[in-house]
């Protein structure tokens, strides 16, 4: 993504503070467990919530963190931290959440008007943990994205997150085709690990399943690390994973980029939920950062003259 200048720094801080508070408004109430994974948007969230409950609006409601990350934002908010994974009698259960308020990659909303995004693509602060938000995503009551941005891009114009529904001229659907961005690109998939070699068996038949579709890039402790992790692949802290991107590149194109369709399976063009399904068949992928069909989507537009309005989708 290109660096914003300072005035979408500003926007963009006004769009998550839009957002934030109609999530809150609309969503949470009190004694509410609610799921929060990290970001900016989110964060302002939880700023929020912190503030209706010292001045009385919400009582009793606890954050319930997806990753470390989002638990310490959610304690430098002031706000209430609540286990997602709670031991019962020696093993670990979710708890509930009535709604995640979750801060998505890329989003997009579908003719048939569902909501899918992409998450986990960041890797710095620290690397996502894609087990507990995908837990977390199946499990919540209510699954809500929030956004400002979609594929590192200020969303300044809301069209652009629809495809075309309706009957126009050929000139016109051309020009609302080009202004919509089919979900696509990469997609962090969390592998099990148990050795090297045992790894490198489970990756190639990944490879093998998307071959000429999407290339497989393991993920390196450092951020310069070539397709193969580099010197230091990331490893989960306790062992068990590490984390591949599966990138929906076109090799024909010099240098490669993302397909114009968005995903491609077997060659054709193809939904995230047949991604998510394929993925799921391959034997060692323990989750992935799709999320397919959320409750509902706030999505800050940033105006031409600088003003924010805030859309829900559902």
């Amino acid at each position: 993504p290109k660096a914003a200048s300072d005035s979408d720094d500003a926007s963009t801080e006004a769009a998550a503070k839009a957002v934030a508070a109609a999530f809150v408004d609309a969503q949470v109430t009190s004694g509410m467990r609610v799921g929060v994974t990290s970001g900016a948007v989110v964060s302002c969230v939880l700023a929020e919530i912190h503030a209706r409950v010292v001045d009385g609006r919400l009582r009793d409601v606890v954050a319930v963190p997806a990753d470390a990350l989002a638990a310490k934002e959610a304690a430098v908010a002031g706000v209430t931290v609540s286990p997602f994974l709670k031991n019962d009698d020696g093993k670990l259960r979710p708890s509930t959440v009535d709604v995640l308020a979750m801060q998505p990659d890329e989003l997009v909303v579908n003719c048939d008007g569902t909501v899918d995004a992409v998450f986990g693509r960041s890797q710095r602060p620290v690397q996502p943990d894609l087990l507990t938000t995908s837990a977390m995503v199946a499990e919540a009551k209510k699954v809500a994205l929030l956004a400002t941005h979609s594929d590192g891009n200020v969303i300044r114009d809301y069209k652009h997150l629809f495809e075309p529904t309706v009957t126009v001229s050929k000139d016109e659907n051309d020009r609302l085709n080009s202004l919509f961005l089919p979900l696509g690109g990469k997609v962090p998939v969390a592998m099990r690990y148990e050795d090297k070699d045992l790894f490198e068996e489970l990756a190639e038949e990944l490879d093998d399943v998307f071959l000429g579709d999407a290339e497989v890039w393991r993920r390196g402790a450092e951020l310069d690390a070539n397709p193969r992790g580099g010197k230091n692949p990331y490893v989960s802290p306790d062992g068990n994973y590490t984390i591949i991107d599966l990138v929906f590149n076109d090799p024909l194109e010099k240098p490669p980029k993302r397909w114009r369709d968005g995903f491609v399976l077997f060659g054709k063009k193809a939904s995230a939920s047949k991604i998510a399904a394929e993925l799921l068949s391959v034997d060692g992928v323990a989750a992935h950062g799709l999320v397919l069909g959320a409750d509902v989507a706030y999505v800050g537009e940033t105006r031409a003259d600088g003003t924010v309005a805030v859309r829900e989708i559902s």
